[in-house]
C-alpha cells in the first residue's frame, strides 16, 4: 500500500488515470474509498490522487492537528508526487482543509472546487457533531450510530429508500479501515476550531462552490458565504442531494466538476 511520510504522520494515498492533477480533499469521517462513486469518470480525464486524512482510513498519525495540518499533508503529497500545481476539490472538512491550503499556498492552486463546505460551522452543527462523540463514548450500537450519521448526510428520498440505507450501512460497517473515536473526536476538533470566514476575501482563485439542496449540515445559505471570496466565484445547487452530494447525485456532481476544471 502506498505511503508517504511527513515528521508525524504515515500518509495513505492513492493516484487513479492520467490527464491534469486533480486533488481530491474528503471530509470528516470519510477517506480516499468515499469519491468511489465518481472516481471512474473522473480518471478519465485527470490524474486524480487520494489521500486518507488524518484521523481516518490507512493514515497513521502522532498527537492533536488542525486543518491547517491536515492542508500542509496534501501540499507534501504533491511534492512528494512531482506535481508543482493541481486543480484541489474538498468535500465538507475537506473543503475547508481546501481553503487552507489555498490560502497558506495559492501558488499551488490552479482552480478551487468547494463541496458542501463553509467558511466556518453552525452552532447547530457543532452541536450534531458533539451529539454523535457522545454517543460513541457512551457505547452506542455502530449501527444505530451510523443510521444517525446518515441522517444527516441524505435526502429524505434516500432515507426512505430501504435497498440503498441498508447497502450503505453494511458498507460502513464493515468497512475494513474503519475510524476510531479518538480519530472521530480529534476530526471533531479540528473542524470546530476551524474558522477562515475573516479569511476568505484573500482567496483570488477561480472556485465554484457546489451545494447540495437539502444539505443541512452545511445549508446552502451557509455555503453561499464563500461567494465573498475575492475571486470569481461560481455558486450552484445540485438537486436531489443532501451533504454528501457525490453519493446521492454523483452524475449531477461529476458533471459539474468536470465542466470547471
Amino acid at each position: 500500500m502506498p505511503f508517504y511520510k511527513t515528521t508525524t504522520a504515515d500518509i495513505y494515498y492513492e493516484v487513479h488515470g492520467a490527464g491534469t492533477p486533480l486533488l481530491m480533499i474528503a471530509g470528516m469521517s470519510s477517506d480516499s474509498k468515499s469519491w468511489q462513486f465518481i472516481l471512474e469518470e473522473l480518471k478519465k480525464e485527470h490524474t486524480i490522487i487520494l489521500f486518507d486524512n488524518r484521523g481516518c482510513g490507512r493514515t497513521v498519525y502522532e498527537g492533536c492537528f488542525g486543518l491547517e495540518t491536515i492542508a500542509d499533508d496534501a501540499i507534501e503529497l504533491l511534492d512528494f508526487l512531482g506535481f508543482d500545481k493541481a486543480d484541489i476539490a474538498g468535500h465538507s472538512m475537506g473543503g475547508m482543509i481546501a481553503q487552507e491550503l489555498v490560502l497558506k499556498y495559492p501558488e499551488r492552486v490552479r482552480r478551487l472546487v468547494l463541496a458542501s463546505s463553509s467558511p466556518r460551522l453552525s452552532q447547530k452543527t457543532k452541536y450534531i457533531l458533539d451529539e454523535l462523540s457522545k454517543k460513541w463514548e457512551d457505547g452506542c450500537d455502530m449501527a444505530d450510530w451510523f443510521r444517525i450519521m446518515f441522517g444527516n448526510l441524505f435526502t429524505q428520498k434516500s432515507l426512505s429508500n430501504k435497498k440503498f440505507m441498508d447497502a450503505v450501512l453494511i458498507f460502513a460497517c464493515a468497512y475494513p479501515y474503519p475510524q476510531t473515536l479518538q480519530g472521530f473526536k480529534d476530526q471533531v476538533a479540528a473542524i470546530t476550531g476551524f474558522d477562515a470566514s475573516g479569511r476568505i476575501h484573500q482567496i483570488t482563485h477561480h472556485t465554484l462552490i457546489i451545494s447540495g439542496q437539502e444539505d443541512i449540515l452545511i445549508t446552502p445559505n451557509e455555503s453561499r458565504v464563500l461567494t465573498a471570496m475575492g475571486g470569481r466565484n461560481e455558486f450552484i445547487i445540485i438537486e436531489n442531494a443532501a451533504h454528501s452530494i457525490h453519493a446521492e447525485n454523483p452524475k449531477g456532481f461529476t458533471a459539474a466538476l468536470l465542466r470547471f476544471v
